[in-house]
């Protein structure tokens, strides 16, 4: 039997989201910008703009543009979104990682199981120098990224790509992701998929471990 291959997204599942580390930044632009923005809105301060991207009206790229739009209203720093993110993940450093994904990789491979990174924006968002500082991405067998593939998840294209590069097919991998946009597109192909709830990440790490055969992990606060 095959044994399925392990599959992350990487801002949200293997790295913390702006909407959480602006949480250490109170009284600043970016928390102003992103606090209780997005996956974290709430009833009394909601975020259109992401419930529009969930529903699949804009895409990922269209909502970090109107972010990017606010920062530089808010900062007059302009309006380009990898300065923006910048401002939260530099430097590279051990803190940005989820520990339940590094405990996640680690078993997985323990297991023998191939693991890939499939992002859309990671050389979008980061310099080479940066995400060489990031181990775990070092820690995977492949890394896709729409970015520089020129096809960007849900595009099947993209998956496609993930498939072939590392040998194996769409039923025969486990996939995390928080954009609801990217579980139906990899649905659609017939691959196992659980959403990252970031509210959540402790259920939605379980329920990873559990499709891929995996002993439960370690769970946080």
């Amino acid at each position: 039997m095959t044994r399925p291959a392990l599959v992350l997204d990487f801002g949200g599942p293997v790295l913390l989201t702006p909407f959480e580390l602006v949480a250490e930044l109170p009284g600043t632009p970016a928390h102003a910008l992103l606090h209780e923005r997005g996956p974290l809105a709430t009833v009394d301060q909601p975020d259109p703009t992401w419930a529009d991207l969930q529903a699949g009206r804009i895409t990922e790229r269209h909502y970090w543009d109107e972010r990017a739009l606010e920062w530089d209203r808010h900062t007059g720093h302009g309006s380009d979104i990898r300065a923006m993110i910048a401002h939260l993940y530099e430097p590279p450093r051990p803190a940005l990682v989820r520990e339940q994904a590094r405990a996640l990789v680690r078993d997985a491979h323990a297991e023998g199981l191939k693991i890939a990174i499939l992002t859309n924006d990671l050389r979008a968002f980061h310099t080479e120098e940066w995400i060489d500082g990031i181990e775990i991405v070092g820690d995977v067998d492949v890394v896709v990224d729409g970015s520089v593939e020129g096809h960007l998840k849900p595009a099947p294209r993209l998956y496609e790509l993930l498939s072939e590069r590392l040998d194996v097919g769409f039923a025969d991998m486990v996939f995390l992701d928080d954009q609801s946009s990217n579980i139906r597109g990899a649905e659609a192909l017939g691959i196992p998929s659980v959403w990252f709830d970031v509210s959540d990440p402790d259920t939605s790490f379980a329920e990873v471990r559990k499709l891929l055969g995996l002993a439960e992990g370690p769970a946080h606060g």
